[in-house]
C-alpha cells in the first residue's frame, strides 16, 4: 500500500513537472530578435552622429536650422519608420516605448533648434551623448532577444 502511494505521488509530481516545463517552454514574453531593427537603429545612430559632427565643424552662426532642416527631416522619417516597425511586432511593448521616446525626443530637439536657430558646442556634445546612450541601449535590448 505504501509503495503504491509513493508511486502515485511520484507519477503526480512527474506529470505536474512536465506540465510546468511544457507551459514554460511555450510561453513567449518578448518579441523575437529582429536583425532589421538593429540595422535600422545603427543607421539612425550614424545619421544623427553625422548631423552633429557636421554642425560642430561649422562656426556657431552657420548652424542655422534651415541649413540642417533636410537632415532633421530624413532622420525623423527613419525614426518614425522604426517606430511603426516596432508597433507591428507582437510582444514588443518595451521596444515600442523606447521607439516612442526616441521619436518624441527627436521632435523636441528639432523644435528647439528651430526656435533658437543655432546650437552651441555644449548642446551638440550633450545631444550626441544623449542619443548615443539611448540608441546603444535600444540596440542592446534588441540583441538580448537573440
Amino acid at each position: 500500500m505504501k509503495n503504491t502511494l509513493i508511486k502515485s505521488y511520484s507519477a503526480f509530481y512527474l506529470v505536474l513537472l512536465s506540465a510546468v516545463l511544457i507551459t514554460g517552454c511555450s510561453m513567449k514574453l518578448v518579441a523575437d530578435y529582429d536583425q532589421m531593427s538593429v540595422t535600422n537603429l545603427e543607421m539612425i545612430n550614424k545619421k544623427i552622429d553625422r548631423l552633429y559632427l557636421t554642425m560642430k565643424m561649422l562656426p556657431e552662426v552657420q548652424r542655422t536650422y534651415s541649413h540642417f532642416q533636410q537632415n532633421y527631416l530624413d532622420i525623423d522619417v527613419d525614426i518614425r519608420a522604426y517606430e511603426r516597425r516596432q508597433q507591428l511586432r507582437e510582444q514588443n511593448e518595451e521596444s515600442v516605448k523606447q521607439a516612442t521616446i526616441l521619436a518624441d525626443l527627436w521632435q523636441q530637439d528639432m523644435q528647439a533648434h528651430k526656435q533658437k536657430n543655432t546650437l552651441s558646442d555644449f548642446m551638440i556634445k550633450r545631444r550626441q551623448a544623449q542619443y548615443q546612450r539611448l540608441l546603444s541601449s535600444m540596440i542592446e535590448a534588441e540583441m538580448a532577444k537573440q
